[in-house]
């Protein structure tokens, strides 16, 4: 550390080493240099490769199928099903549910209509890992009866990252509306309850430490609450804010650095979204390299073989403790008065569009995409 410190202060020439600092949207400083710190752990329940999800969301319920099916095929271990109005049968045809993880992303009637799918099926409902997105829960009992297990509800921090919500406030956040959900059936295991979905984006540290911290702020919720500790199903997913639509394979890069992110701070499931998305309905081969960027990550970079692996570290601990402090914070004030925070809708220092704005290709690729909306 000295000599790190003199070797900066002979470049500086006098100057204060304070130049060297930033901060964060939240007001976090960041220090040119940390040494190590011992945090809480911020664990995954089990020691294993955290889930590749796909989007499904080809309005054609054959398409969608056709898509579903080759994913699955080609290393994805779940569905998300991202359509309101999703043909249900026509779209898991041939699908082996019990076999997958599912993601319902199509609010209330989209469950309605999964679990009547499964109704008609020679399938145990209990034997199926499906998250259901609710946001209604007078559903649950229903599905309750069916077998199903949940998470049922789902604390989806999407919406405010759209909102440019900073990391603290999308964090605080979440957590309202974890601690609703917990509220409404508190006559259910939490896990039983409610799931957590976070946005990863290209600040691969910032978003370390946020899916750190939601876990570490789940363990808080539940010991002031007076319940046993139980997992929190989290799952992530790439920003949408983030993705350029002029060079759209630079979001391939973008993608990586946000998987990387999230699944060193402990995800249990992901979805990467195609390239091509901000231009329209991304192709086959957008979609492979979603699913592509995950399973490189996993299988050949062996990212999920360190459970917490940034522990210990003075940057990105300093990082998840401020972090939980500030969304802490944050979310006290929603349980006080019933509000939201306020969003700065004019910053974007969170989403850089890196070299697409000033280095223009002299010629567009042709689109990824299926088709333009």
């Amino acid at each position: 550390m000295d000599m790190w410190r003199a070797r900066v202060a002979a470049i500086l020439q006098g100057e204060s080493a304070k130049k060297l600092a930033s901060h964060t949207v939240d007001g976090i400083r960041i220090e040119p240099l940390y040494q190590q710190i011992h945090g809480a752990r911020s664990d995954r329940a089990i020691h294993a490769p955290w889930t590749v999800l796909q989007r499904v969301d080809h309005p054609n319920g054959s398409k969608a199928n056709a898509q579903a099916l080759e994913d699955l095929e080609n290393g994805v271990r779940g569905l998300a099903i991202a359509l309101k109005d999703a043909d249900v049968t026509r779209t898991l045809k041939d699908v082996a549910l019990h076999a997958i993880h599912t993601r319902l992303e199509g609010g209330n009637e989209l469950a309605k209509a999964f679990a009547a799918y499964v109704g008609k099926q020679p399938i145990d409902p209990a034997r199926l890992n499906v998250s259901f997105g609710l946001n209604d829960a007078g559903l649950v009992n229903g599905l309750l009866k069916q077998g199903f297990e949940g998470p049922f509800l789902e604390a989806d921090g999407r919406a405010f990252h759209e909102q440019r919500a900073s990391e603290a406030q999308e964090l605080a956040c979440v957590l309202a509306k974890i601690v609703a959900a917990l509220r409404k059936l508190d006559h259910l295991s939490p896990e039983t309850v409610v799931g957590a979905t976070l946005v990863a984006n290209q600040d691969m540290f910032l978003s370390l430490a946020k899916f750190r911290a939601i876990r570490l702020l789940w363990a808080r919720v539940l010991e002031a609450s007076g319940i046993a500790f139980q997992p929190l199903c989290l799952h992530g997913e790439t920003s949408r804010r983030m993705m350029a639509r002029l060079d759209p394979h630079t979001n391939i890069l973008r993608a990586t650095a946000a998987v990387f992110g999230a699944g060193l701070g402990g995800t249990d499931t992901f979805t990467v979204l195609p390239f091509s998305i901000a231009q329209g309905l991304p192709d086959a081969f957008a979609r492979r390299m979603a699913r592509n960027t995950q399973l490189i990550l996993l299988e050949e970079s062996h990212l999920w073989c360190v459970a917490d692996p940034a522990s210990g570290s003075g940057y990105v601990e300093h990082l998840t403790d401020e972090l939980c402090e500030r969304a802490w914070t944050i979310f006290q004030g929603i349980e006080k008065t019933g509000n939201l925070p306020e969003f700065d809708s004019k910053n974007k220092n969170s989403d850089p569009i890196i070299g697409t704005n000033s280095h223009h290709l002299p010629k567009e690729f042709e689109a990824a995409v299926e088709f333009f909306p």
